[in-house]
């Protein structure tokens, strides 16, 4: 039968947790001798060797980041990433502040408040929410309700240092609770340098990151309420994939929620807001680079530019749940409102701007219901669907080049770089910019429990996307793109059509004493893919050509594009104290329209550790075997026209790494420990983006290198 309670095994010597289509109730438990059995990623499997709680992708089938930077990581997941993803913290929707992504939804949870990441394995149900890649979700440490009337104080604190960056985390979480209230307060600390790597230093990958916020929650009968905030300041860090770096990200997040059961009906709400204020820039942390090739005082010299960029989101979920035949069947709606703006400035010519977009908005109205039960002995089904409505529109933008020939039209003919810019602008206050969608997911799975050893998985769905404020409303090039990270020149198309994607997916969970074994095999065709293709309109191309240093940019179209892979994970113990553990990801994205591959798609990897464990600690060595992928997009890389990337097949490696935990018995106290890339080994991590700093020890253009040896070490004390 299908269920979908979170698993939640804490095995102290766990190294690479499986993962399943659909998650069983589990109790919690402390087993030496056993075979792991779990679907969420736990923090303290893995010592924070680099501060970024993306990379804990990795350790998971299916699953990977495009790293842009060393706390800017977005989630991929069999070959989709970035807004394909549905990626939540605490359950709710996070809208990223700037219009290249530097602070992805996984940005605002620091590792020190980390207490699970959630990757529902395969089709992720619709009461999840919209997203067509997948679901994933990250739980932060919070204060808990406690059995007896008297308060109760607990602390979580943990401190972090790696020597890759000379970095360091410092974070915590203070309660204090009883069976009615709960509070708590947290805070975290990020700061490190540039990344080292075998053949010097990946110059613009410093960062500093500071978090903090509380929350109280109160229980009355079967009813809790919780409200919850969090402040966020992001300040000069690098993201030496992007043509940008973070000059400072400040983030408040609100939110507030409501469980509760009114004549055996289960009703869950939630609200949250949040307001985040960004600035970009390419003068702070990296050398000015100089791409303006117009005889104009904003181009004199270094080309300087910063980029101030707001956002502003509200959205709200409800649900109900209550019992239905033999299953559950749950109803509910949600949805938020969005708004983006951000303009380019020149901080030595202060005339000099581009409004990018101006009160760009996103107004999402879904609903949704979902039956899960069990239609027979042995034979589980879930059933929903959900229809969301999207509503897109932005204001009249404007641009200090369009601007002169407002005020000086004779003296700027069609040919001059103004009249091209003002051309831009016209056509797009002109267009008929708001636009509606109206899109139907549907989920059908099915599982077979064959024994007690065996479970037969199957699972067909339709999910769809909207394209982004992005994707609709860049009217003029730039790079500008969500952080695609590949260097490219981008302008936006306002009449694109959602993305529509049917998939497919088999496989089956095994497991004994000893071992398991959870294999998936997936195929997903999807219409009307947005991507990159060349521009072939002259004015955009001489915009992109003569003052942004791009002659060949591309333009969001609708193409279409298919995937297909096969990924699991796998173990066997041989011995009451040893144990080897694996996962394995393999997936191929293609277009169909023409014969091309996609962009930024993770080369087939098999991740193997063998670990030693007793009851108070263990000890894990580790090989990553990473295949050469050759399957290159000739449309978005393969140019020679353009110095920005250098598209080239990435070699295969093979890491090794080491680490290692100790719990004092009854201290609360544990350390870990471990050394990645132990051999120091040189090597491209194909998801990366094309180095764009100059005066770094990686060549601009060239894909940047993973981190080099690095000794790392964390300390936490529970009390």
């Amino acid at each position: 039968m299908i269920k979908r309670t979170p698993i939640s095994v804490l095995v102290a010597a766990c190294v690479i947790p499986p993962l399943f289509a659909q998650e069983v109730s589990l109790p919690e438990l402390e087993v030496v001798g056993q075979p792991i059995d779990r679907s969420v990623v736990q923090p303290e499997e893995k010592p924070a060797a680099v501060p970024d709680v993306a990379d804990l992708l990795k350790r998971t089938p299916g699953a990977g980041v495009n790293a842009n930077g060393p706390i800017t990581g977005i989630a991929q997941y069999r070959g989709m990433f970035g807004l394909r993803m549905n990626v939540r913290l605490n359950g709710t929707p996070i809208e990223s502040g700037g219009p290249n992504w530097m602070d992805p939804p996984l940005h605002y949870m620091p590792r020190s408040l980390l207490e699970s990441l959630d990757v529902t394995r395969g089709i992720a149900p619709v009461s999840s929410g919209s997203g067509v890649g997948g679901y994933m979700e990250a739980k932060s440490k919070s204060s808990q309700f406690t059995d007896s009337e008297q308060f109760e104080f607990h602390s979580d604190v943990e401190a972090t240092g790696h020597s890759v960056d000379e970095g360091y985390g410092l974070g915590g979480i203070f309660s204090l609770s009883n069976d009615r209230h709960r509070l708590h307060f947290l805070g975290s600390r990020d700061d490190g340098d540039d990344t080292e790597f075998g053949d010097g230093t990946i110059k613009g990958t410093e960062y500093e990151r500071n978090t903090y916020g509380g929350g109280y929650g109160f229980r009355m009968g079967n009813h809790e309420f919780g409200v919850d905030y969090q402040r966020l300041d992001t300040s000069d860090t690098g993201t030496p994939a992007l043509p940008l770096d973070i000059g400072f990200t400040e983030t408040d997040r609100v939110g507030g929620n409501y469980i509760g059961f009114w004549n055996n009906i289960q009703f869950e709400t939630r609200l949250h807001y949040s307001n985040v204020d960004h600035q970009m820039n390419n003068f702070k942390i990296r050398q000015t680079p100089e791409f303006c090739q117009l005889p104009v005082p904003f181009c004199a010299g270094d080309d300087k530019r910063f980029v101030n960029a707001d956002s502003e989101d509200i959205g709200y979920g409800v649900k109900a749940t209550f019992s239905l035949w033999k299953g559950s069947l749950a109803i509910g709606a949600d949805g938020h409102d969005a708004q983006h703006n951000a303009t380019v400035f020149d901080p030595d010519f202060a005339p000099f701007f581009i409004t990018n977009f101006n009160d760009a908005q996103s107004n999402v109205y879904g609903f949704f219901s979902e039956w899960t039960g069990e239609i027979y002995q042995d034979w589980g089904l879930e059933l929903g669907v959900r229809y969301s409505r999207v509503e897109m529109d932005a204001d009249k933008v404007n641009a200090f080049p369009a601007q002169l020939v407002d005020a000086n039209p004779g003296m700027f003919p069609m040919g001059t770089p103004p009249r091209a810019v003002f051309v831009l602008r016209e056509r797009f206050n002109h267009a008929d910019r708001d636009q509606t969608d109206n899109n139907v997911d549907w989920v059908v799975k099915l599982d077979y429990q064959m024994d007690p050893a065996l479970r037969w998985t199957f699972g067909a769905a339709r999910k769809t996307r909207s394209p982004s404020y992005i994707e609709r409303f860049l009217w003029i090039p730039l790079e500008v793109n969500a952080g695609l990270g590949d260097g490219n020149n981008y302008v936006g198309k306002v009449d694109l059509d959602p993305e529509v994607s049917h998939q497919l997916e088999f496989g089956f969970d095994w497991r004994t004493q000893a071992a398991y074994f959870s294999p998936r095999a997936y195929y997903r065709r999807v219409d009307d893919y947005i991507q990159g293709a060349p521009v072939t309109d002259p004015v955009v191309t001489a915009v992109s050509a003569n003052a942004a240093g791009d002659p060949t940019p591309l333009q969001f179209t609708n193409v279409d594009a298919e995937f297909y892979g096969l990924d699991a994970d796998f173990g066997y113990r041989f011995h009451p104290q040893w144990r080897v553990d694996g996962v394995a990801s393999y997936v191929r994205g293609k277009r169909r329209d023409i014969d091309d591959d996609l962009f930024r798609i993770a080369p087939p990897t098999l991740r193997l550790g063998l670990t030693h464990e007793r009851a108070h600690w263990f000890a894990t060595v580790e090989s990553v075997l990473v295949y050469r992928q050759e399957d290159i997009s000739d449309t978005i890389t393969r140019d020679p026209d353009n110095p920005n990337n250098n598209n080239e097949a990435t070699p295969g490696y093979v890491l090794v790494n080491f680490y290692g935990q100790y719990r004092l018995p009854n201290q609360g106290i544990t350390f870990t420990a471990g050394i990645d890339n132990l051999l120091d080994k040189t090597y491209i991590d194909h998801l990366t983006g094309f180095n764009r700093t100059l005066n770094s020890d990686v060549p601009v253009g060239q894909r940047l290198p993973g981190p080099g040896r690095n000794f790392f070490a964390t300390l936490r004390y529970e009390f």
